[in-house]
């Protein structure tokens, strides 16, 4: 089912310019950009009966296109049916070129799909597939994957991906491509084939054609619950940021090229700047620092920290490689916690060179107020403010 209805392309830029925020305790940690350029890339409002939009990821095609894929659906989770959409969007000019339709299933729930590029140019759709059990409840499908033509904006027939020493892989959370061998890391739920609760590292050495078990992650880090993850290679040891659930730790691990571990730390959590876990989050190596971005709730002086939404805001964490330790904590959105948040915050992430000054971009989805449902919005920030 192709979503025909023409987009409207709806620009909004707001420069923001308020004093760069130090706060009197840990002022050494957070800090609020001077400059900001917010975008409205895809409006809730237009999209008719399937209102509800989210959990933006990216893929660059080239120079002048990147594909957008979200969920489209009519709710967070708990939906009967929810499609998976994307739009072409040109990050040189900042305009929205078209937007279609990438994967419809009755009475399937396309939650969180990512787009991964193998080595010989191949654009890969993983997808979260979940169904609504007789409870009310949703439950995984397992990982569905399919094949996007950049030349035609189709995709593929969705295919299952196989069970991989007996468990059943349901919530695809990144990959690390280097040539042929392509690493995965996957989360398998405890009701699926394989009976497994865990968040484990897939590999493949043909570029995805076929994938082998690595380590389990969840183990290795004592066996504690474990959610969405993201992972990074620098020189040749592994970081993972793991999410732990509501009001548990968010850690990030550090890994020898055979995963095995060396060192982990709590990002969230009592003795941490940061409360309650990290949403989504997004691990990258920039220069010698780690980098996560994601949905976080800070521990500011003079305000209640709180697990609720509406007091989370969009973050940029910086970690030291070799101690784990938070260096700098950037407020990207919702600053100083005015909004309130009704819902976002999972992001994806890409630079721009404008007039030789290097722009760090948000591309993520956010709801506040009164508003009903979520819009795609793309923000931006000077990254010599935000590094």
């Amino acid at each position: 089912m192709i979503f025909s209805q023409k987009i409207q392309v709806i620009l909004c830029f707001a420069i923001l310019a308020t004093t760069p925020s130090l706060w009197a305790q840990n002022a050494e940690l957070f800090y609020t950009p001077s400059t900001t350029t917010s975008q409205l890339l895809v409006s809730h409002e237009l999209m008719g009966e399937k209102k509800y939009i989210g959990f933006p990821t990216s893929i660059q095609l080239d120079q002048e296109r990147m594909l957008i894929a979200f969920k489209r659906g009519t709710s967070h989770g708990g939906d009967q049916e929810a499609d998976a959409d994307a739009i072409i969007f040109n990050p040189r000019t900042n305009q929205v070129m078209e937007h279609f339709n990438l994967g419809n299933l009755p009475r399937k729930i396309f939650q969180l799909t990512v787009p991964m590029k193998t080595h010989d140019g191949r654009i890969k759709l993983y997808t979260d597939l979940q169904n609504r059990g007789q409870d009310g409840k949703n439950y995984r499908d397992g990982i569905r994957f399919s094949e996007f033509n950049p030349k035609t904006n189709k995709t593929s027939n969705w295919e299952k991906l196989p069970i991989i020493d007996g468990i059943e892989y349901g919530y695809p959370f990144d990959f690390i491509v280097e040539g042929k061998t392509v690493y995965m890391l996957a989360m398998s739920f405890g009701y699926r084939p394989g009976e497994t609760w865990s968040v484990a590292v897939l590999r493949s050495d043909d570029g995805t054609a076929t994938w082998k078990f690595v380590k389990d992650i969840t183990q290795a880090l004592g066996g504690g619950p474990i959610n969405e993850s993201s992972f990074v290679r620098k020189g040749d040891d592994f970081y993972i940021v793991c999410r732990g659930y509501s009001g548990q730790t968010t850690r990030i691990a550090h890994f020898d090229q055979n995963f095995n571990l060396i060192n982990v730390a709590d990002l969230t959590g009592q003795a941490a700047p940061l409360n309650n876990y990290i949403g989504w989050p997004r691990i990258f190596l920039k220069g010698d620092h780690l980098y996560v971005l994601g949905r976080i709730w800070p521990k500011l002086p003079q305000q209640t920290v709180t697990n609720a939404v509406k007091d989370c805001r969009l973050g940029l964490v910086r970690i030291n490689a070799k101690s784990l330790e938070i260096e700098k904590i950037t407020l990207l959105d919702n600053a100083q916690g005015h909004l309130p948040i009704v819902d976002g915050y999972y992001a994806a992430f890409y630079w721009q060179d404008i007039e030789g000054r290097s722009w760090f971009n948000a591309i993520t989805y956010r709801s506040f107020g009164s508003a009903k449902a979520p819009d795609i919005i793309r923000l931006s920030f000077l990254w010599d403010e935000v590094k």
